[in-house]
């Protein structure tokens, strides 16, 4: 609790230092609409850097009560926008539900954080010594932290580079449906991990893993056979016949979505045998791979190249990619996955 309430005030300067030229560029550069949208935006981005709440909730394994506050936030988020919609309101009230997203959950999770412990006083010694550990200990996740912040934000970018805002319309609308769901999968991760991390022997550790992997799978496959069959009623319902075209990306980048989730229980493994250094060099990779493939696949293939970019990009990074860690340990964690040792074991 010291440790993590010793991290806002750093939360907090990090994100202003980020933001605010940011912020500047859009006011001189852009009209006044344009720059409310960027400031909601940047609201919510700050409420979400500041919950560190939901990471005590995640550690005490109550996870549950994160996605519980999680799905009322953005309950709450789509009935504004549905509202906003129906009623024909002007567009700019849309900042509203883009705030509350984050700042709903943010503030659930603080008052029930309140209620249940007392205030915890660090002394400004103390938060130095906590913040200066937190530095040094996380310093090696820094470059994977980033990479894994900007690649899957390539394909926005170049695909409005290189076609047109309409395409990034489009495929902005198949990502927002085909992620709005692994808040879900995350959440079961998580309540597994600390009884894989406190798993002393190996094999029953890779054992554990694998198990999670099945449960995520059994998670995952609905999903998918529900975007496919109506992945395309659910955008012309939500954003009408103008985003038809939303539909293959989306089929694509749930996907994706899908791999991502294996990607992230892969992640976390390989942090049990403090792989920070080869996951930083990975996710530098994995960057260096997107850059190239959405350059390629977007000019030739627009829309579809970027969601079939983001697929291969997350099938290398799960796979190949993390095959040399420690003597292809992830390959033996797939491999006991693809044929369900777990549901085998005596």
């Amino acid at each position: 609790m010291k440790l993590i309430n010793s991290t806002i005030h750093l939360r907090l300067f990090v994100y202003l230092l980020v933001s605010i030229p940011i912020l500047c560029f859009f006011y001189f550069t852009k009209d006044s609409d344009g720059f409310l949208y960027v400031l909601a935006s940047c609201l919510a981005c700050l409420f979400s850097s500041l919950d560190v709440y939901a990471i005590f909730y995640d550690a005490k394994l109550q996870s549950k009560k994160n996605t519980l506050v999680n799905i009322l936030g953005l309950l709450v988020s789509l009935v504004f926008r549905w509202i906003i919609a129906f009623l024909m309101l002007n567009p700019l009230v849309l900042c509203i539900p883009i705030v509350l997203t984050s700042l709903i959950p943010l503030s659930i999770r603080y008052l029930s954080f309140r209620k249940e412990h007392k205030y915890v006083l660090v002394k400004i010694k103390n938060k130095a010594k906590y913040i200066k550990y937190i530095l040094v200990s996380g310093s090696n996740l820094v470059v994977s932290s980033l990479s894994v912040a900007i690649y899957p934000r390539l394909a926005v970018l170049m695909l409005g580079y290189y076609q047109s805002s309409a395409q990034v319309g489009i495929l902005s609308v198949a990502a927002t449906l085909a992620g709005c769901w692994a808040f879900v999968c995350n959440s079961v991760i998580t309540s597994f991990l600390p009884g894989i991390f406190s798993e002393k022997d190996d094999h029953k550790a890779l054992l554990k893993t694998s198990t999670l992997n099945i449960i995520i799978l059994t998670l995952v496959m609905p999903v998918m056979i529900i975007v496919y069959f109506f992945g395309g009623y659910f955008i012309k319902l939500l954003y009408g016949h103008a985003f038809a075209q939303s539909y293959v990306p989306l089929v694509i980048l749930t996907a994706s979505t899908c791999v991502s989730m294996f990607g992230t229980i892969s992640a976390r493994f390989i942090a049990k045998y403090s792989g920070y250094s080869f996951l930083s060099k990975k996710m530098f990779c994995v960057t260096l791979i997107s850059i190239g493939l959405n350059y390629f696949l977007i000019r030739h293939y627009g829309v579809l190249g970027a969601a079939f970019a983001t697929l291969t990009t997350e099938i290398l990074s799960l796979t190949i990619l993390n095959y040399f860690f420690k003597k292809g340990i992830i390959f033996r964690l797939h491999l006991s996955t693809l044929i369900m040792k777990p549901l085998f074991k005596k």
